[in-house]
C-alpha cells in the first residue's frame, strides 16, 4: 500500500520534478521531458511520478505554472522596493530583464513552449496573469496620472514586445559582441519608457542620427 504523504511531502517531491524537469528542458528540449526519464533521475519507481502527475503535459504546465511564479514574484518584489510613481516602469522592466538573464531556462519553457489544452490547467493560467499584472498596474496608473497616453493594452503589449525581443535575440546567440548585453538592455528600456511617456521626448532629426545613447 502507497504511504500516504503529508502536502508538504506532496508540494516537496512535485518541485523537486520540476527541478529535473527544467533540467532535461535546458538539455534537450520539451522531447526530453518524460515520466519515466524523471523517475530516472529522481532515482524512484518508473509509477512514482505518475501519483503526481498523469502526464507529459501536466509535468509541464507545473513547471511552467512555477515559472510564471517566480517572474511574478521578482516583478512584485521590485515594486515594493520602488515607492516613485515616476521610476515604477524601468524599474519593472529591468526586473522582468534581470530575471530572463539570470534564469535563460525557466524564460524559454515559459515562452517557447506550446501548452497542450492550457485551459484545463486554471492555475497555470492564474499565474500567467499575476505575471502580467504588475505591468497593467503600472500602465494603468500612469494614464489615470496623466503621465502616459494611448490605449492601455496597446502600450502593455509594445513594453512586452521590445523587452521579449531583446531577451530572445541574446538568448537565441543573435546579438553579436559589440555591446553587452546588459548595454543594450539599459537602451531598450529608456527607449520604451520614453516611447509611452506622455511627455514629449521627440529629438530633431539631425540630433537623433548625431547624438549617442
Amino acid at each position: 500500500m502507497p504511504k500516504v504523504l503529508s502536502d508538504d511531502e506532496i508540494r516537496c517531491f512535485r518541485n523537486r520534478m520540476c527541478d529535473h524537469a527544467l533540467a532535461s528542458f535546458a538539455k534537450h528540449g520539451v522531447d526530453g521531458i518524460s515520466l519515466r526519464g524523471l523517475a530516472a533521475d529522481l532515482s524512484c519507481s518508473r509509477t512514482t511520478p505518475y501519483r503526481y502527475f498523469k502526464n507529459k503535459a501536466d509535468i509541464l504546465a507545473a513547471l511552467r505554472q512555477r515559472e510564471f511564479g517566480r517572474i511574478a514574484d521578482a516583478l512584485e518584489a521590485a515594486l515594493l522596493h520602488e515607492l516613485n510613481p515616476s521610476k515604477q516602469l524601468e524599474t519593472l522592466c529591468s526586473a522582468y530583464f534581470q530575471f530572463a538573464i539570470e534564469n535563460p531556462d525557466s524564460y524559454r519553457v515559459m515562452y517557447t513552449v506550446a501548452q497542450p489544452d492550457p485551459s484545463q490547467y486554471g492555475e497555470l493560467e492564474a499565474e500567467i496573469l499575476r505575471s502580467s499584472e504588475p505591468m497593467r498596474r503600472i500602465v494603468n496608473n500612469g494614464l489615470a496620472a496623466g503621465s502616459m497616453l494611448g490605449d492601455p493594452i496597446n502600450i502593455c503589449y509594445v513594453l512586452w514586445a521590445g523587452l521579449h525581443g531583446l531577451i530572445s535575440l541574446h538568448l537565441a546567440h543573435l546579438l553579436g559582441n559589440k555591446r553587452e548585453i546588459d548595454e543594450l538592455a539599459a537602451v531598450m528600456i529608456r527607449s520604451l519608457v520614453r516611447a509611452v511617456s506622455a511627455e514629449s521626448s521627440e529629438l530633431v532629426a539631425t540630433d537623433r542620427i548625431n547624438k549617442p545613447y
